[in-house]
């Protein structure tokens, strides 16, 4: 737990300072880009290397992670700067995020595609969901903001929505859990800590949303908009979380990998963000004028 914890604000430290810095010199899109890249990469590439060790699948080919960051590259150089969801990326998103929820009415069946075709599974289970933040980074005028640098802390505010859950779920499951919500596939993950996650993650969004609009003085949405638009996140973060456990139960590991001490591997790390950012950029870009700054 210590180990966890310690690492768990090292890595808020981090994303603090990547973007503060960036922002000194100007390139904070450029500089939070490269983060998540490399984050995206490494974890693709843990992935395959689960794959390699589920039964029935054959070896994937690492070109899939040359496709990965061509998709973030395209998408961040290229795209129009007002980027947001699409019919089609809505689409596959909502497809991709229904199979990974379904995985877990059968976490011992390995999915047809992963085990014929291993590298496009694995670069539409991460890179390819994952680029939603990049989308939501590069919304700018006439969507949510009138000042394009602001998009990245709507970025933080879906990491945060995201990953307090898992906070509260430890700070109150541990102690109060007694209802395993999937005991084959996460036996520390209990009701009590999903319940306490949901609030941890609606109370650190409004904290933020506060904080941009008050001391920052940012565009923003009011704080009980940003906590109303979490919960969604909040819900969605477990079972995103339950779906990469039941990869490492295929597999027979524990953790992804051993980069992050206390955490395991960026798999481990970006997990419960799968199936939030796409969730996220599509509540962003269909709910614009609920979610705009309240005149």
């Amino acid at each position: 737990m210590i180990n966890r914890t310690l690492s768990t604000v090292g890595l808020w430290v981090v994303v603090g300072v990547v973007i503060w810095i960036g922002g000194l010199f100007s390139v904070a899109e450029q500089a939070a880009f490269a983060l998540l890249a490399v984050l995206s990469t490494v974890a693709q590439y843990e992935f395959y290397q689960l794959a390699e060790k589920i039964p029935g699948v054959t070896k994937p080919r690492l070109n899939g992670l040359l496709a990965g960051l061509v998709l973030l590259f395209c998408l961040f150089f290229f795209a129009n700067a007002r980027a947001q969801a699409n019919y089609f990326l809505t689409a596959a998103s909502l497809a991709i995020g229904l199979h990974l929820i379904l995985l877990l009415r059968h976490p011992a069946e390995v999915p047809l595609l992963l085990r014929r075709m291993p590298t496009l599974y694995g670069f539409l289970y991460i890179p390819f969901m994952l680029s939603a933040l990049v989308a939501i980074a590069r919304m700018e005028d006439g969507q949510l903001l009138s000042r394009k640098p602001v998009g990245l802390y709507y970025v933080v505010w879906v990491i945060i929505a995201t990953k307090f859950t898992d906070v509260g779920g430890l700070l109150i499951g541990v102690p109060f859990g007694k209802h395993k919500v999937a005991p084959k596939i996460s036996p520390a993950k209990s009701w009590e800590g999903c319940l306490g996650g949901l609030v941890f993650s609606a109370l650190a969004s409004a904290g933020f949303a506060w904080l941009c609009n008050g001391p920052l003085g940012l565009e923003f949405m009011t704080p009980w908009k940003a906590a109303v638009l979490a919960l969604p996140l909040a819900l969605l973060s477990i079972p995103s979380d339950l779906a990469e456990s039941a990869f490492k139960r295929l597999a027979g590991v524990k953790d992804s990998g051993a980069t992050i001490p206390g955490i395991g591997g960026a798999l481990d790390l970006i997990d419960s963000l799968i199936l939030t950012a796409p969730t996220a950029l599509i509540l962003l870009s269909y709910c614009l004028t609920w979610a705009k700054q309240a005149g």
